[in-house]
């Protein structure tokens, strides 16, 4: 069975759902491009070797989001690949999933010419529009597009990856869009925020370490300034009220965390 579209993911330390999904992925004919920052941890690797669907490349280190995503593109276009679905290690997903984007990306390839990448999830509605922003799982990404951009910016570590390439795709005239009704993709249940009862409603927050918290700021403020060096005063606008929010949160949540005023779940 030859598919039509590629999946990519970035692996830091791996636990046993990220093998079971691969398993699934090979199983019904996804080639599968892995890059591994912890290559120590031997899981991913030893399963590669016994699979020929997944590929699998490491630089024996930590190196972060913009490299492993470029990595796991470039590889796939390289291959003849055109299109690529690309997951965090930490989102669930199935066999539904891979079909569901799979047909949406062959239904409309003539309609998707202009985009660099759309971002698929659970909620919403099945109809594409166009976004400014997009994270990065979930995401399919148009490799010649891609390419034009030169990859993923592999000066960003972890933090804001997905977003500069939204600025690099809006310099270049490319559309980032958005899918939701997407069968059996869970960005939830396998993140570790904590949910906390506020004034009747349910908010998902975590307190990120500091060191995490400083490459947010600092990659966020690279964008800001990027982003106004090419004139996309809105772009800039809008990264800098998402950082503020996320500062905000982050005070928040410890002082929650501290007073234990609201029910943690």
């Amino acid at each position: 069975m030859t598919r039509k579209i590629a999946v990519g993911i970035v692996v830091y330390h791996a636990g046993v759902e990220l093998l079971r999904r691969l398993e699934l992925t090979s199983a019904n004919g996804f080639e599968v491009y892995i890059f591994d920052n912890s290559p120590d941890n031997a899981s991913v690797r030893e399963f590669a070797e016994h699979s020929p669907q997944i590929h699998y490349f490491t630089c024996g280190k930590n190196l972060g989001l913009g490299i492993g995503i470029s990595t796991v593109c470039a590889n796939a276009y390289q291959r003849g690949h055109s299109a690529l679905l690309f997951f965090d290690q930490d989102t669930g997903f199935n066999e539904e999933t891979l079909t569901y984007v799979e047909k949406n990306y062959t239904d409309n390839l003539d309609a998707y010419n202009s985009f660099s990448a759309i971002a698929f999830k659970a909620d919403g509605s099945a109809s594409v529009r166009d976004v400014p922003l997009l994270i990065n799982s979930g995401s399919l990404y148009f490799l010649d597009k891609l390419k034009a951009l030169d990859w993923m910016d592999c000066s960003y570590f972890v933090d804001s990856v997905d977003y500069k390439l939204c600025l690099d795709s809006l310099n270049k005239g490319y559309r980032i869009g958005v899918c939701g009704a997407t069968p059996g993709f869970d960005h939830i249940t396998e993140q570790a925020d904590s949910r906390y009862r506020i004034a009747g409603r349910t908010y998902s927050m975590r307190a990120y370490s500091w060191s995490r918290i400083k490459d947010t700021v600092s990659s966020n403020l690279k964008l800001i300034f990027s982003a106004l060096m090419s004139c996309q005063f809105g772009f800039a606008l809008r990264i800098t009220r998402l950082l503020t929010l996320y500062c905000t949160s982050q005070i928040l949540v410890r002082v929650i965390n501290t007073l234990g005023i609201f029910k943690r779940d």
